[in-house]
């Protein structure tokens, strides 16, 4: 094959210039795109060489007139472009070429600048041929899949099968995830109704933290979705929320848009993460305790697909400083994981071991008060080391200091956390200022 030249020709549109022209006219394959009538997304299977299956894109390079369509995971070194020859007669004549790295799989002799969905011989692919679909837009593609894996999660659904019910739903949130939109009723609507039915299959396995993060991510897509709303209520009662009245309460933040990242509303770790917060919440059973804010991190959006543990590889890996505090790597990440352990020292502070200590303390004749406060930062840290170090503070002082001051920022908002701080400050005789 070889490239030819385009000319310039009159036609009612475009007259012929009167001098060499000053630029080329609109490409036919521009004009006909404005009309919409050339596709934007070709969508290839069942060929024998399983590299040219998949979707492909239009690019924004042109060749013979015709759009370059590249695969979507492949790249150019997969694509389908229109291709001249010259017969022998001197005629030349157009088709389409499937090739991988400059190799013709497949080809389609026509003069359309369309890809023809039929009509395709094998070159050097194998067999069978292709079967093509064409769509005008790249997001009717996945909407398409999407749909699909719906009616085959609602199937599964009938069957009672929920693993296969989740997996489907859980292809078709994909792909929604791959086709790049984020706004657009077409796409909430769809992303919401997947969330819900996938919210409903992991209650039924159990699942109630799954079923939870789903749940509230369709509810701030779509608010009024009632049957996601049931499925909150119930996994928030099984999670340790005390009744439904009291679900429903803490359920009422959802759907204003916070707890959904709206620049990536499919990754969903910032939902788990709150989802995470109202477990603690719930296992505080404290009735006034406030409901957890969200909480974004940017990491989320670029390693959704890693677990904590491998997460936190990576990022140790990638920001070692990040890691790298005298104090350890310990997190008190709102109000209520404050109070709750605070509630956890009050029952060290309470024993008789510790009470027994802080007074055989006192007694001592030979210590000054600020020996006496150093003795007392001591007894402190070692009393509650068994509660401090698995969370990840460092042992000793430095860890005390840590969780101390990070506790002060509560102590300031959060009456609850200030009422606390109070009462274990009469057990442990001392300021928990003075302890860090």
């Amino acid at each position: 094959f070889r490239i030819l030249p385009l000319t310039v020709e009159s036609s009612p549109r475009f007259p012929a210039p009167l001098g060499p022209p000053a630029a080329a006219p609109m490409s036919a394959f521009l004009s006909q795109r404005e009309g919409g009538s050339l596709p934007q997304a070709i969508v290839i299977s069942g060929a024998g060489s399983a590299e040219a299956n998949g979707i492909y894109k239009a690019t924004d390079k042109l060749y013979c007139d015709a759009p370059v369509y590249e695969h979507l995971d492949a790249g150019a070194e997969v694509k389908i472009t229109r291709e001249p020859h010259t017969t022998k007669t001197g005629a030349v004549k157009y088709g389409w070429l499937l090739g991988h790295n400059k190799v013709p799989l497949y080809g389609a002799p026509t003069e359309a600048l369309a890809v023809p969905t039929s009509g395709w011989k094998k070159f050097n692919g194998l067999g069978p041929v292709p079967e093509l679909a064409t769509h005008e837009l790249l997001i009717e593609v996945f909407y398409a899949q999407a749909d699909d894996a719906k009616t085959a999660g609602d199937a599964a659904t009938e069957r009672e099968d929920w693993p296969a019910a989740c997996a489907s739903f859980s292809a078709g949130i994909e792909a929604l995830k791959r086709s790049g939109e984020r706004f657009g009723d077409s796409f909430k609507n769809r992303a919401a109704l997947l969330l819900t039915r996938r919210a409903g299959a992991n209650a039924k396995l159990k699942e109630f933290r799954a079923a939870l993060r789903d749940a509230v991510a369709a509810l701030e897509l779509v608010r009024s979705l009632a049957s996601a709303e049931g499925v909150a209520v119930e996994a928030a009662v099984e999670l340790g929320c005390p009744d439904e009245a009291a679900a429903r309460r803490v359920l009422e933040p959802v759907g204003s848009g916070r707890i959904l990242d709206a620049g990536a509303p499919l990754v969903l770790r910032c939902v788990e993460r709150w989802v995470g917060d109202l477990v603690v919440m719930f296992e505080a059973k404290d009735p006034n305790a406030p409901v957890p804010a969200p909480r974004h991190m940017p990491s989320d959006r670029y390693l959704e697909s890693l677990d904590d543990e491998a997460r936190d590889e990576v990022l140790k890996k990638h920001l070692p400083d990040f890691f790298q505090t005298p104090g350890g790597t310990g997190i008190i990440k709102d109000a209520t994981e404050c109070l709750a352990l605070m509630q956890r020292w009050e029952q060290v502070f309470v024993s008789a071991d510790f009470q027994q200590k802080r007074k055989d303390l006192w007694k001592r004749r030979d210590l000054n008060f600020p020996q006496r406060l150093m003795e007392t930062k001591k007894m402190a840290s070692a009393s509650l080391a068994d509660i401090l170090e698995p969370m990840g503070f460092a042992p000793g002082q430095p860890g005390m200091t840590r969780v101390i001051r990070q506790m002060q920022v509560y102590w300031s908002e959060d009456k609850a956390c200030a009422c606390k701080a109070l009462d274990l400050e009469e057990l442990a005789d001392v300021s928990l200022a003075d302890l860090q």
